[in-house]
């Protein structure tokens, strides 16, 4: 006979559900006994849920990434009652740890009068744990917990962004440092193009990015950046849109406050869909997503008839 593990007791009392206290293994040995010792106070844990009304980790709005890891916090409830009784232990100290050093535990230390206690985890790190009591007296099961994915507690704002398409211009065609073909003179240097923007399509489906921009902008009239001089300028032939973190997709990659969202992270934006943190910008400060849409006008006026732009929606954190 193979020696199993199994649950071997349950308790059930008028204010808990029936819950595994003990497990213990079998023997080969016929007819043998297995002790199980239960103290005077059996302990109940299990995870309350969040406002969002499942079970998972919420990122809370004033926690910060450090070190690309984000805090995950889970609410968990304990529930205690007298073994001999089945009566709630009320006003009883308790103390729960977890097997893991870099976790934290906060908790006000004893029960309510209702024989519960609420206590709060706290830990930048993923992946699995266990919770169980260290109090003298109390008998509990571990509670195992999976930290992956999370909630943000707070809402983003959404918005678009794009790069520049030549085909929005209308400028004659002269030639750039760097490049084979000419191109229309206000998309290579003028301040809606790629001075501006870093990037911009060609007509014929090709990104440019500019590669220096040695001169200082010529103002207009009003004052505000018009144009640079082309002597002043270099572009290059590039594969793709480059981000802060990596290559920049359409509707694909987003453009985030590194400080909330960690870098190239995925993230699940309601109403929006799967997105990856490729990308950042001065302007993307705390709880704002700007989604890269792509290049050119015509992208920019399908996300605003879209409905998203401007919205505060919940993202949730994708774990690796």
């Amino acid at each position: 006979m193979q020696s199993i593990k199994t649950p071997i007791l349950k308790f059930t009392g008028a204010h808990m559900a029936d819950a595994i206290i003990a497990t213990a293994n079998t023997n080969s040995t016929p007819g043998s006994i297995v002790d199980v010792s239960v103290e005077g106070i059996v302990c109940r844990l299990s995870i309350e849920k969040n406002k969002y009304f499942d079970t998972l980790p919420i990122i809370p709005t004033a926690a910060r990434v450090e070190n690309e890891k984000i805090l995950y916090r889970v609410k968990v409830k304990a529930e205690l009652v007298q073994h001999s009784n089945g009566k709630m232990a009320c006003g009883q100290a308790l103390n729960i740890k977890s097997n893991r050093s870099a976790d934290k535990i906060i908790s006000n230390g004893r029960t309510d009068s209702e024989g519960i206690m609420f206590l709060t985890l706290e830990t930048y790190e993923a992946g699995s744990l266990e919770l169980s009591s260290s109090t003298p007296g109390v008998t509990s099961a571990s509670l195992k917990i999976v930290l992956k994915d999370a909630w943000y507690e707070s809402l983003f704002l959404i918005t678009g962004y794009n790069v520049c398409n030549e085909i929005d211009f209308s400028g004659p065609l002269v030639e750039g440092t760097g490049l084979q073909e000419k191109h229309k003179e206000d998309f290579l240097f003028g301040a809606r193009g790629i001075p501006m923007q870093g990037t911009g399509m060609d007509t014929n489906g090709k990104y440019i990015s500019l590669l220096h921009m040695r001169g200082h902008w010529i103002a207009n009239s009003r004052g505000a950046p018009d144009h640079v001089l082309s002597q002043d300028t270099a572009f290059q032939y590039v594969s793709a849109v480059k981000g802060k973190f990596g290559l920049v997709k359409e509707n694909h990659s987003i453009a985030v406050d590194p400080h909330v969202i960690p870098p190239r992270a995925q993230v699940d934006i309601d109403g929006v869909g799967l997105r990856f943190a490729d990308d950042k910008g001065s302007k993307i400060v705390s709880y704002h997503i700007d989604n890269f849409l792509g290049s050119g006008k015509a992208v920019v006026q399908v996300w605003l008839s879209e409905g998203v732009n401007g919205t505060h929606r919940r993202v949730k954190f994708l774990g690796d």
